[in-house]
C-alpha cells in the first residue's frame, strides 16, 4: 500500500484525492491517501503529533498552502521533521518564491516538479487520479501509465436546472424577466469537486428573494498554465454586456483579494490601478465559507480561525467587498469533510443582497433613509457627536445633497447644523427632561406599543430575547417608554429620519454593569432599531461618524450567527457609515460586526500651536536673553531675567518642567530647558475646528491642511520643512535636536528659526494656493531662496499629488450617494495622514487595514524598540535601576496605524525579536535576543488589550503568548530575567498551595489580559461620567472585573481576576502610546479607562505608584517619551490654553462647545483615575473657559447643555476633594451652574417658549 500524505493550509479537505484514490483502489492500485488541515493541527497538538510520527514512514507529502507558511503555526516543528527524513515532499503554494525556497525538499527531476505542479494547479478529478497514479509509479508502487495533465474548464455558468457548458447568452435567454438579478462567484475547484451543496442553497435563497441569478465558477488569477483569463476578463464576460451592467449585486464565495488576483505578486498586498469592480458599479458581498464544523463555529465565540480572518476578511476589504456571515461550514463525511451550507446564514445574506438590489432599483424620490446620530452621555449637550467630524452640519449638507439629487426631504430642510440641532432639541432627545406622558408622546416621532415590541422580540432567538429581559426586565422596561410604549427619538424629514441611537443602558444601569459586563441592549434599543425596518420602512441606514454602539454589541468577534446581538439589531439593511481615516481598527468593527460600508472622510484641519499669550512673551524675552548673553550685556540680561522670572511664576511653567525659582542663578540655569519646552509647544500640530462631511477645507484650513500634510516626508516626497531649511542651508532636524542653541550666522536661536522655517513654508503655501497651484508658477514664489532646486520639485509634486488628492475630499459626498443608490463604494488605505500619509487620500473610501500576518514590520520594530529604550534609559535615570515589571495598553486601531510599533516594543522589552519571511515580509516566528546584544535585564510586560485587539489579532495574541513562555523558559539568573524569575516564584507558591503543577504553570505565563468574550470595554469610563464611585479602589475594582480574563494560546477569556489584580499591583511602569497629534490623551475617554484604569489598580492595590509614561511617535524619527503628567501639561501649553483651538471651535457652535465637556470629563477621567491634574489645570479650565466672558457667552448661546455640563464637572472635582479652589473661584463655579441650570429649567417647561438664543 502507497500512502499520501496531504496537508493543506486555508483550502479545506481536497475531497477529490480521496475519491481518486478510491477509483484507484477499485482498479487494483493500492494506494491511501491520508488528509489534514492546518486548523486541525494548530489547534489540537495530539493531532499534530500523530502527523509527525506518520511523515517518516509515509511514502509521499504533499503540503498545499492557500496563504502563506506564517498561517500554519506548526510549520517551523513540521519543517524539522521533514528535514530529518527522507520522505519526498512536495510544497505547492499561490507564491512562487516559497515554492522555490522548498524545491529541494522534491528528490525528482525539473520536469517531475512541473508535472506535479501541473496536476495540482489545474485540479479537477482526472489530474487528482493522474497525480496518484505519478506518485504510485516514483514511490515504489509499480509501473503504469501516468497521463499527462488535462485542462478542465476553468470558468463557467453553473445552475442546478441548466446543462454543463451553457454560455452566457443562451443563459441570459434563460433566465425569467425578473427586475432585480444578482451574480455569485465561486471556486473552480468546488464545480470540479461537485462540492456545491452551499452553491445551490445561495441559488435556492436568492431566487426565493425575487432576484434572478448568474452563477459562475472560475479561478481568479490569470493563468496561462490553466487558461483562465482572469476574473476582470470574467467579470466583463459574465456580468456586463458592453458598458452596461447586468446584475445588481455581486455575491462572492471565494476568499481572498481579487482584485490582487487579477495581478499577482509576491504575496504582497498590491495597490491595483483596475478595479474592475469599479467599472461594474455594484455592491459586492464577501461569503464566508469556514473550515470549522457548523457547530464548532457556532460554539466559538471568537467566530472565525486566524486563517479564515485573514482570506475571508481581510484581503475581500482590500476590494472594497461587504463583510457578510459564514455560509457554508466543513462536515465530516465518511471518510472526507464536506463543505455544507449554513441555511439559516444563506437566508440572512440573500435578504441582505435583496436589500441592496432593491436599493439600486428603487426610485430615488421613493427611498426611505435612516440617519443615524449618536447622544453620549445623559445630557442634552451631546447630541450628533462623532469624533472630528461637525456632524450636525455635516447632516444637514448630506440632506441638501440629497435632496437635489431627488430624494424626498419634506418641505423644508434646516439651513444650518445649528438649526437642526434647535428641532432635534424641541422634539424628543434621549434625555427628555421635567416632561410628563403626555408631552413625551406628543414629541416622540412615533411610538411603539407592547404588543408590537412583543411580536419583534419573538422573531429573534429564544435565548437572546430571554437574555434582554434577564438584563432589562419585562417589555416595554423603563428607559425611553411612555406608560407601556416605546418612545421614538429623532425627526422626521420627508422620506428620511434623522434618529438619535438609543442608550446603550451602561449609564443608566451603571451599578448593574459593574458586575455584569456582558449586559445587552435595553428594549428600546432593539424596538428602535426594528421600528426603522418594519414601520418606517428604510430601505438603507446611515450611522454618522466614530462611532457608535451597534458594531460593539456582544456576540462573536467575526463571522456573526443570528444569536449576535448585532445581527439582530440591524437585520439586512444596506449599511453605510461615515467613519474618520485614522481610526481603521473601530471601523473595521463596524465593517465586520454590522457588514457596514464604510466611507471614510478627512480628520479635521491642523495647524501649528505656535506662540501665544504670556507663552509667547516667555519665549521672546528668552531670545533677548539669549542674544544679551552673546553681546555680553550683562546688565540688560538681569532686567530679562526678573521678568522671565515673573512670567514663568504666573504661568506655572515650574509645574511642568520641575524646575526651582529660589533664586536667579536656578532660573538661568534652567532657561535653556523652559526654552526648548516652549519650541516644541509651539511647533506642536493641533486641531483647527472641526471636518464638515464631503467638503474640502477652504481657506486658511486649506493652507494649514497642506501645511500638516507635508510637514513630513511622504513616502520618497522630502518635508516640506526640511526642503525649505535646506533652500536657506539649515538643517531641520539639527534645530529641532537643540532649539535653544544660537545660530551665529542668523543670530537668534534654533527655535527662532524653525519659527522662520514654518513662516516660509506657510507663505509660500498661501502663495501656492493664490495662483490656483499652478506648478508652473513655483519658480517665481521661491525665487528668493538661494537654493530652491529641491524645494521647487517638492511643491511640484505637492501641487500635482497632495492639492488634487486634498480638494478630491468632496468625494466623500459623492460616493456616500453612490453607496444610496445601490453602488459600490471603492476601497482606500487607512491611517494617520499627518504621520507622512498623505498617499492616503483622497477620502470617501471604503477603507481598509493591514494584514495581521506582517505585524510588526520591520520599520515598526525599529520605532517601537528605540522607544522602549526611551523608557528604560528615563527609568533607570530616575529611579537608579531597572523596571522589573512594565504594564502596557495595546490598542488594535494603533497597531493598524502604524504597523506593530507596540508590538515592537513590548518584545523588545522581553527580549525576543520577529523572524520575517524572505518574501511577503510575513512574520513567521520570534527568535531570542542574546543577553549579551540586549545588553540588560528581560523585563516582565503585562497586556491590557482592547476587545477589538482580541478579535482582529488572535495571531498576535498567540505569538505574544509564545514569546512569554520562550522568554520565561530560559536558563537565566533572577537578575538577568525578570520574567523567568517571576515564573518560579509564582510556581512555588502555587504549588504550595496545593494547585495542580500543569494548571500552576500555565496560570504563571498569563500575561495577556481582556474584557470577557463577545464583550468590549472597561467600565471605569461609564462610573466616571455616571459619578457612580466614592473612591479610585472602586475605579481599580471595575478595571480588574472587566479585565480579569486571560488570553493565549491556552485561554479565551477565562476569568483570573486576582491573577490580574496581582500583577498589576505590581507594576514599576505603565505604558500607552501614541502615533499621531490628530489624537491624544485628553480627545478620548479611551485613555483614562484603559491606561489610567490600570494605574488606578496599582495604586490602590501596589506598594508604591507606578511610573506612568506616553510614548509620542507621531513623528517615527523622533519619538518622544513623556510622563502621563507631562503630558497633560504639555497640551494644556499646546492646545488647550491655546486661543487658535477655542477659535476654531467656535465656527461650529453647538457641536464645538462639545468639544470642550468632552475635554473636562477626559481631564477628570485622568484626575480620578491617577492623580494627573495639578490645581493650575483646574483654575486654567475654569478661568479660560468658564470664567472668561466671551467664551461663556458663546457657550450660553449655542449649547448651555454644555455650559451646564462644564461647571457641573468641576463642581464634583470640588466635593471629591480633588481640586481645592479659592473661595472666589468657587463661588463664580456655583453662580454660573446654577444660573445655567436656571434658564435650562425654562427651556425644557413646555409650556416656555425659551429658546436656546435667549440663553
Amino acid at each position: 500500500m502507497i500512502n499520501l500524505l496531504y496537508l493543506s493550509c486555508g483550502s479545506g479537505v481536497n475531497s477529490l484525492l480521496f475519491e481518486a484514490a478510491k477509483m484507484l483502489r477499485e482498479e487494483s492500485c493500492s494506494i491511501n491517501v491520508i488528509q489534514y488541515s492546518s486548523e486541525d493541527m494548530d489547534k489540537n497538538e495530539e493531532i499534530f503529533s500523530h502527523v509527525l510520527n506518520q511523515v517518516p514512514s509515509t511514502d509521499f507529502v504533499i503540503i498545499d498552502l492557500h496563504g502563506s507558511v506564517p498561517y500554519f503555526k506548526k510549520f517551523t516543528r513540521l519543517q524539522e521533521k521533514i528535514k530529518t527524513g527522507k520522505t519526498p515532499v512536495f510544497l505547492f503554494s499561490s507564491i512562487d518564491e516559497e515554492m522555490a525556497e522548498y524545491r529541494s525538499w522534491f528528490p525528482f527531476s525539473n520536469d517531475d516538479y512541473h508535472q506535479v505542479f501541473s496536476y495540482l494547479h489545474l485540479g479537477g478529478l482526472e489530474n487528482m487520479r493522474s497525480l496518484l497514479l505519478w506518485v504510485y509509479v516514483q514511490t515504489g508502487g509499480g509501473y503504469l501509465n501516468v497521463p499527462k495533465p488535462v485542462r478542465p474548464p476553468t470558468h463557467g455558468i453553473y445552475h442546478p436546472e441548466c446543462h454543463p457548458g451553457i454560455q452566457i447568452s443562451e443563459y441570459r435567454m434563460f433566465l425569467p424577466k425578473t427586475t432585480m438579478k444578482a451574480g455569485i462567484l465561486f471556486w473552480q475547484n468546488q464545480y470540479l469537486s461537485k462540492s456545491l451543496e452551499a452553491v445551490d442553497m445561495v441559488i435556492t435563497s436568492l431566487e426565493y428573494e425575487g432576484l434572478d441569478t448568474i452563477p459562475v465558477y472560475c479561478s481568479s488569477a490569470p493563468d496561462k498554465i490553466s487558461g483562465s483569463p482572469g476574473i476582470a476578463d470574467i467579470i466583463r464576460h459574465y456580468f456586463m454586456d458592453g458598458e452596461k451592467t447586468t446584475i445588481d449585486v455581486l455575491l462572492i464565495m471565494m476568499g481572498f483579494s481579487q482584485l490582487s488576483f487579477s495581478a499577482p505578486g509576491s504575496g504582497e498586498t498590491n495597490m491595483v490601478t483596475d478595479n474592475f469592480f469599479s467599472l461594474l458599479g455594484v455592491p459586492v458581498l464577501q461569503l464566508i465559507t469556514t473550515n470549522q464544523g457548523c457547530e464548532e463555529w457556532n460554539n466559538n465565540i471568537a467566530g472565525l480561525s486566524i486563517l479564515e480572518i485573514s482570506s475571508h476578511v481581510v484581503w475581500p476589504e482590500y476590494d472594497g467587498q461587504i463583510i457578510t456571515v459564514p455560509v457554508a461550514c466543513y462536515e465530516q463525511a465518511e471518510n472526507t469533510r464536506k463543505i455544507r451550507g449554513i441555511n439559516e446564514r444563506i437566508q440572512k445574506v440573500a435578504k441582505m443582497a435583496k436589500s441592496w438590489a432593491e436599493l439600486r432599483i428603487t426610485p430615488v424620490h421613493e427611498r426611505r433613509v435612516a440617519l443615524i446620530l449618536y447622544q453620549y452621555g445623559l445630557a442634552n449637550d451631546c447630541i450628533g457627536g462623532a469624533f472630528g467630524l461637525d456632524t450636525p452640519e455635516s447632516v444637514v449638507k448630506i440632506l441638501h445633497a440629497m435632496k437635489d439629487a431627488g430624494y424626498d426631504c419634506g418641505e423644508e430642510l434646516p439651513a444650518s447644523g445649528q438649526e437642526l440641532i434647535q428641532q432635534l432639541l424641541s422634539s424628543l432627545t434621549n434625555t427628555p427632561e421635567c416632561m410628563d406622558e403626555e408631552e413625551l408622546k406628543r414629541r416622540s416621532v412615533d411610538l411603539v406599543s407592547t404588543k408590537e415590541y412583543l411580536t419583534w422580540l419573538s422573531r429573534i432567538p429564544k435565548g437572546c430575547s430571554q437574555k434582554i429581559i434577564h438584563d432589562w426586565g419585562e417589555p416595554p422596561g423603563t428607559i425611553l417608554t411612555a406608560g407601556k410604549e416605546v418612545l421614538i427619538p429623532g425627526k422626521l424629514f420627508g422620506n428620511i429620519f434623522i434618529g438619535l441611537q438609543p442608550p446603550r443602558g451602561f449609564l443608566e444601569e451603571a451599578d448593574a454593569v459593574y458586575h455584569s459586563n456582558d449586559i445587552v441592549m435595553p428594549h428600546q434599543y432593539l424596538a428602535f432599531y426594528q421600528w426603522i425596518k418594519e414601520k418606517f420602512k428604510a430601505q438603507a441606514i446611515i450611522h454618522m461618524g466614530t462611532h457608535g454602539t451597534l458594531e460593539w454589541l456582544p456576540g462573536k468577534g467575526v463571522g456573526l450567527s443570528s444569536e449576535c446581538y448585532p445581527d439582530i439589531t440591524l437585520g439586512d439593511l444596506p449599511h453605510l457609515y461615515p467613519y474618520i481615516i485614522d481610526n481603521p481598527g473601530e471601523g473595521i468593527q463596524a465593517k465586520r460586526r454590522s457588514s457596514a460600508v464604510i466611507l471614510d472622510h478627512l480628520i479635521p484641519a491642523m495647524t501649528r500651536a505656535g506662540g501665544y499669550g504670556k507663552l509667547e512673551e516667555l519665549t521672546i524675552y528668552i531670545q533677548d536673553y539669549f542674544r544679551s548673553e552673546k553681546n555680553r550685556d550683562n546688565a540688560k540680561a538681569l532686567e530679562i531675567l526678573k521678568e522671565i522670572a515673573q512670567l514663568v511664576e504666573e504661568t506655572n511653567l515650574s509645574s511642568d518642567l520641575q524646575i526651582s525659582l529660589s533664586d536667579q542663578e536656578n532660573l538661568a540655569a534652567s532657561l535653556e530647558l523652559i526654552y526648548d519646552y516652549l519650541c516644541t509647544a509651539r511647533d506642536s500640530l493641533i486641531k483647527d475646528g472641526l471636518h464638515i462631511y464631503g467638503f474640502s477645507p477652504e481657506g486658511e484650513r486649506f493652507c494649514e491642511m497642506l501645511y500638516a500634510l507635508t510637514r513630513m516626508k511622504n513616502g520618497s516626497m522630502p518635508s516640506l520643512r526640511e526642503s525649505v531649511g535646506k533652500s536657506m542651508g539649515l538643517i531641520l532636524s539639527k534645530l529641532q535636536e537643540n532649539p535653544s542653541g544660537w545660530n551665529e550666522l542668523f543670530q537668534k536661536p534654533n527655535g527662532a528659526l524653525i519659527d522662520d522655517i514654518d513662516k516660509i513654508s506657510f507663505d509660500i503655501i498661501r502663495s501656492i494656493v493664490a495662483t490656483g497651484c499652478d506648478p508652473e508658477k513655483i519658480p517665481v514664489i521661491t525665487q528668493d531662496l538661494y537654493n530652491n532646486s529641491e524645494l521647487n520639485e517638492t511643491l511640484i509634486r505637492i501641487c500635482k499629488t497632495i492639492v488634487p488628492d486634498l480638494r478630491q475630499t468632496t468625494d466623500e459626498m459623492n460616493n456616500l450617494l453612490s453607496g444610496l443608490n445601490g453602488g459600490y463604494v471603492p476601497p482606500g488605505p487607512s491611517g494617520p495622514p499627518t504621520r507622512g500619509n498623505a498617499h492616503i487620500l483622497p477620502t470617501g473610501r471604503n477603507f481598509y487595514s493591514i494584514d495581521p500576518a506582517i505585524i510588526p514590520t520591520p520599520a515598526a520594530f525599529a520605532i517601537g524598540k528605540k522607544m522602549a529604550d526611551q523608557m528604560i534609559e528615563r527609568y533607570v535615570r530616575d529611579e537608579g535601576v531597572y523596571p522589573e515589571n512594565v504594564g502596557i495598553v495595546i490598542f488594535a486601531t494603533d497597531s493598524m496605524k502604524t504597523g506593530g510599533d507596540d508590538i515592537a516594543y513590548l518584545l523588545w522589552l522581553m527580549g525576543l525579536r520577529p523572524v520575517w519571511s524572505s518574501y511577503g515580509g510575513r512574520v513567521t516566528g520570534l527568535a531570542i535576543i542574546p543577553l549579551s546584544e540586549l545588553n540588560r535585564p528581560r523585563i516582565d510586560v503585562t497586556l491590557r488589550i482592547t476587545g477589538l485587539f482580541r478579535d482582529v489579532f488572535p495571531g498576535l495574541v498567540e505569538l505574544i503568548d509564545e514569546g512569554v513562555e520562550m522568554v520565561a523558559t530560559l536558563d537565566e539568573s533572577d537578575q538577568e530575567n525578570y520574567l523567568a524569575s517571576h515564573l518560579r516564584k509564582s510556581l512555588l507558591e502555587s504549588l504550595k498551595n496545593g494547585m495542580d503543577p500543569d494548571e500552576a504553570r500555565s496560570r504563571a505565563l498569563v500575561r495577556i489580559f481582556g474584557c470577557p468574550p463577545g464583550t468590549y470595554g472597561a467600565g471605569v469610563a461609564d462610573k466616571i461620567i455616571t459619578s457612580g464611585w466614592e473612591e479610585r479602589q472602586d475605579l481599580a475594582d471595575t478595571y480588574i472585573d472587566w479585565g480579569g480574563h486571560a488570553y493565549g494560546r491556552k485561554y479565551k477569556g477565562e476569568a483570573m481576576k486576582d491573577l490580574f489584580r496581582t500583577l498589576l499591583s505590581r507594576l514599576d511602569v505603565t505604558v500607552k502610546n501614541h502615533n499621531s497629534r490628530e489624537l491624544d490623551i485628553l480627545d478620548n475617554d479611551d485613555d483614562f479607562m484603559y491606561h489610567g484604569g490600570m494605574i488606578a489598580v496599582t495604586k490602590a492595590y501596589g506598594d508604591k505608584d507606578p511610573v506612568s509614561f506616553v510614548g509620542d511617535s507621531s513623528d517615527p524619527d523622533k519619538p518622544v517619551l513623556r510622563t502621563v503628567e507631562e503630558e497633560s501639561k504639555f497640551l494644556f501649553r499646546s492646545r488647550i490654553e491655546n486661543p487658535k483651538w477655542l477659535l476654531g471651535l467656535k465656527p461650529h457652535r453647538y457641536r464645538g462647545a462639545q468639544e470642550l465637556t468632552s475635554l473636562f470629563d477626559f481631564a477628570f477621567g485622568w484626575d480620578a483615575t491617577a492623580d494627573v491634574l495639578e490645581k493650575w489645570q483646574y483654575q486654567s479650565l475654569a478661568e479660560t473657559f468658564l470664567f472668561d466672558k466671551a467664551c461663556r457667552e458663546w457657550l450660553s448661546e449655542d449649547n448651555p447643555y454644555a455650559l451646564q455640563h462644564m461647571a457641573g464637572r468641576l463642581l464634583e472635582a470640588v466635593d471629591r476633594g480633588m481640586w481645592n479652589p479659592d473661595e472666589e473661584t468657587l463661588s463664580l463655579l456655583q453662580s454660573i451652574y446654577l444660573s445655567v441650570e436656571s434658564n435650562l429649567e425654562s427651556l425644557t417647561d413646555p409650556k416656555s417658549r425659551i429658546s436656546t438664543k435667549d440663553i
